[in-house]
């Protein structure tokens, strides 16, 4: 299954970012907590905290001093001070530099797209829920790590994600999100094309 012409007209036209890093909370001691500021300020508001053992969180940019590193955060964005953060590698999508826990969604219509290492699972809101194995993955000719292309099916369905570093935007809230993705949908003998954005979601208390 290829991806048709526009998908491939979205990704040349996406400007290109760094990779989104990966870390680990460190430094910060068990009975305390990682605060989450509304800006890359110690004095600014605290909207949050990351727990002290908290992994796998994703860094969508850093402020220009590299002392704060920019997180998606609830219904928006936050920022973490970068010297409480460990470089770690998170379990990878095969083939690819893409976390496998990987979210992915779009909004008008609803969807979502949820990744591992082993599959993938789709569901919007028509009521479509998908099970897909996975097929396998290359990355564009040329580039070291993205674009790429994600390939997933199941008996009669099959799935294609294009994702690339690319900052996205839902449209629904103040989030900005560190991957595009483009999805082509092949199910009940019909092909559907998606947009949308994917992040790394954190699997902590945000509330």
């Amino acid at each position: 299954m290829k991806p048709g012409l526009a998908a491939l007209a979205l990704f040349a036209a996406a400007p290109a970012l760094a990779d989104p890093a990966y870390y680990d909370v460190t430094g910060v001691a068990a009975d305390d907590t990682l605060n989450v500021r509304a800006e890359p300020s110690a004095s600014s508001a605290d909207i949050g905290d990351l727990p002290h053992d908290a992994t796998g969180i994703e860094v969508i940019a850093t402020d220009p001093t590299g002392d704060w590193g920019r997180i998606v955060w609830q219904e928006g964005n936050g920022w973490i001070a970068t010297r409480f953060l460990a470089a770690a590698s998170p379990t990878t999508l095969p083939g690819t530099a893409l976390p496998a826990a990987l979210q992915c969604s779009g909004t008008e219509p609803f969807w979502s797209m949820r990744f591992s290492d082993t599959g993938a699972v789709y569901s919007d809101v028509a009521g479509t829920s998908l099970s897909l194995g996975f097929g396998g993955a290359a990355v564009a000719e040329g580039f070291a790590s993205f674009p790429v292309a994600l390939s997933h099916g199941a008996k009669g369905t099959g799935a294609l994600s294009v994702v690339s570093t690319a900052m996205c935007s839902d449209g629904m809230s103040d989030r900005d999100y560190p991957y595009t993705v483009a999805l082509v949908l092949h199910t009940g003998g019909a092909q559907r094309f998606l947009s949308g954005c994917c992040w790394l979601p954190l699997d902590v208390l945000e509330n």
